[in-house]
């Protein structure tokens, strides 16, 4: 694929697949990229995020292309789009890959289950969040899907 640009971030092939990267400096809590859904779904597919116990919905790119990280640079948020909206945890720099953590939307997650994001705290799998322990969930804090908030 030949990179593609939208607003604020570009998609371009990385050794793990497509990436999504900054194309400016982040601001921490500042909105990185809007993920608004072009379809609600009763099953999983490759690039469906779950947006509640028995639904999921595949998002417009680049939300869809934004690669996991155990350690990501980025939270996600409920939005108004039917869709998340991923935040910067931390300032990110123009040319860093936006990342998040696949399993903050992912009740028990089916799809890719070895991670590659090769940070330094790789939990190795991707489990689900019902698998994360309590420290984890503190992590993120507000920035995991709403339906997870109970």
């Amino acid at each position: 694929m030949i990179a593609k640009i939208y607003e604020n971030v570009i998609v371009k092939n990385t050794d793990k697949g497509l990436g999504v990267f900054a194309v400016r400096n982040f601001h921490k809590g500042e909105v990185v990229i809007i993920g608004r859904r072009v379809e609600l779904l009763t099953e999983r597919t490759l690039y469906s995020l779950q947006i509640d116990f028995n639904l999921h919905a595949e998002l417009d790119a680049p939300g869809r292309l934004i690669n996991h990280s155990c350690n990501p640079n980025t939270g996600i948020r409920n939005n108004q789009f039917g869709g998340y909206n991923f935040i910067a945890l931390f300032d990110i720099s123009e040319g860093e890959e936006i990342t998040w953590d696949y399993e903050t939307t992912e009740y028990v997650f089916i799809s890719v289950f070895q991670c590659l994001c090769n940070s330094s705290n790789c939990r190795g799998r991707l489990r689900g969040f019902s698998f994360h322990p309590v420290e984890i969930r503190h992590k993120y804090g507000e920035f995991i899907a709403d339906y997870l908030k109970i």
